[in-house]
């Protein structure tokens, strides 16, 4: 049987580390053992002089808070057992990724708390909040506090009805395929869905159209960039994928801002690292992604 990719959230932790063996045998130990969680630390900082010169005095360095810490510790007590993962192995030869963890309830994530955003966003509250992608709602929860009313996307039928379940607004479309009706939104955030999507460059350019003027849209994305969408229980190569392939952090967000996010008339007003985080499984205690947050302006 033919292997496949995991969805974002879902693949290893010591992948994106770039460290000697010794270090990577302490990423390990914490992957096994979420308690010692402060390698995780790392993954805030950033070479602020390898950024574009116009980007380094809009670096907004974060870290870890007592959010980011509770969720380590649920991730800690709540890590799948065996026989939830071999469920689940068993079920993505037939469905998505995203399908099943929506029907298992299973792989919370976390991104960012919602303090986190305050400080990237600024304290108000926008008027409408569209969150494209927003998967389970683990994640567009943490939003909630910033707007008076949230609108969500999501393909996954299975994750839709999750965040009909919370109380969320979901339209099951692809933005990149079909409008959303309704007035322009103040913001929008779109939060580890580009290198999900089959066309990353068309739903940037529709988030861009239906975002009201001076409206902003918040960014999270994995680097390195390593993009594949799902279709059914497959995994094809996008149809368009995004000019920021670089393996070094700083380089493929100066490529992502120069070559996409620029000519599209935006202004990067804000740039952050963060881990991007997972409950863990039977394989390992602790998943994590590499992420880059930026929020970016309509001119």
């Amino acid at each position: 049987m033919q292997s496949r990719p995991l969805s974002t959230g879902k693949r290893a932790f010591g992948h994106f580390c770039k460290m000697s063996p010794a270090g990577a045998a302490r990423v390990t130990a914490a992957m096994d053992s979420p308690r010692d969680t402060s390698i995780l630390d790392l993954y805030y900082e950033v070479d602020v002089t390898a950024l574009l010169p116009r980007l380094r005095d809009r670096f907004v360095k974060l870290s870890r808070d007592g959010a980011t810490d509770a969720f380590l510790a649920r991730a800690g007590r709540g890590r799948h057992s065996w026989w939830r993962t071999q469920l689940h192995r068993l079920l993505r030869q037939f469905m998505s990724d995203f399908d099943v963890n929506g029907l298992l309830d299973m792989y919370p994530l976390f991104v960012a708390s919602t303090e986190h955003w305050r400080l990237l966003l600024g304290p108000g509250r926008v008027t409408r909040l569209l969150d494209v992608g927003a998967g389970c709602g683990d994640v567009t929860h943490t939003l909630l506090p910033l707007a008076e009313h949230v609108v969500t996307t999501e393909l996954s039928r299975q994750m839709a009805e999750r965040l009909r379940r919370s109380g969320l607004e979901c339209h099951e479309l692809d933005l990149a395929e079909r409008d959303l009706p309704g007035a322009p939104f103040e913001l929008i955030t779109c939060l580890n869905v580009l290198d999900r999507t089959a066309r990353p460059r068309l739903l940037l350019r529709r988030m861009h159209a239906r975002l009201a003027p001076g409206g902003r849209l918040l960014i999270a994305l994995a680097l390195p960039y390593n993009p594949f969408f799902f279709s059914g229980n497959r995994t094809p190569e996008p149809l368009e994928r995004l000019a920021c392939a670089e393996q070094g952090w700083e380089s493929a967000v100066n490529s992502l801002v120069e070559r996409e996010l620029e000519p599209l008339g935006f202004t990067v007003v804000t740039v952050s690292r963060t881990p991007y985080l997972s409950f863990g499984d039977a394989h390992s205690g602790l998943y994590e992604l590499d992420d880059a947050l930026l929020v970016c302006q309509k001119a």
